[in-house]
């Protein structure tokens, strides 16, 4: 298994050009739509490279929070990442959004096994009790995934995209994490 790092603000270029070449192959060469744009939007502009670098120096819970993890390819690329981030909400702070991917030759070697545990472990951990998520109706193997650690849907946009010609639902998956004894603690 490759090693899985944090990312820092100082990735930024990086994790916009995986971010670029998976949106690439969004719908390509048989891989299911998971990216809302037909063309790789370029994910490296000032303003997104500003919103990256401050949310993750935001402390967990806080408004704007966002934690990133990376695999990198032996070229030290990121080829799959996991982004977990808050909502700019104060009311909804315990609650988060996880979004994950990993480019096409990096799929089906259980790193999104590996991520998807890190991500609860990291919600245990910051007594997060709810995690969101996005995916495409027609991404199956991404449905399973988190089926088999207990998402259920929650939501459904129907036809809320047209891409490559189709129609595209938007599916709502949300965990409810159970409580640790330390939040148990707290409530009591």
């Amino acid at each position: 298994m490759p090693d899985i790092v944090a990312v820092t603000p100082e990735d930024f270029r990086l994790w916009a050009e995986h971010i670029d070449r998976l949106f690439r192959e969004s719908g390509r060469n048989g891989q299911p739509l998971f990216s809302p744009f037909e063309e790789a939007p370029g994910a490296s502009s000032p303003e997104r490279q500003g919103r990256f670098e401050s949310s993750l120096v935001v402390p967990v819970r806080e408004p704007g929070w966002m934690r990133a993890w990376s695999v990198q390819d032996p070229a030290r690329r990121i080829v799959c990442h996991l982004d977990l981030s808050g909502s700019n909400i104060p009311s909804e702070n315990h609650r988060m959004t996880l979004g994950i991917g990993c480019e096409q030759g990096f799929r089906r070697r259980g790193i999104g096994t590996v991520l998807m545990r890190l991500a609860l472990d990291f919600a245990s951990e910051h007594g997060i009790e709810w995690i969101d998520l996005f995916v495409f109706g027609e991404n199956a193997a991404a449905i399973a995934l988190y089926e088999r650690f207990g998402f259920a849907e929650s939501g459904r946009r129907r036809d809320r995209f047209r891409l490559m010609g189709r129609m595209v639902d938007d599916v709502m998956m949300t965990l409810q994490i159970p409580p640790s004894a330390e939040s148990n603690a707290i409530w009591a």
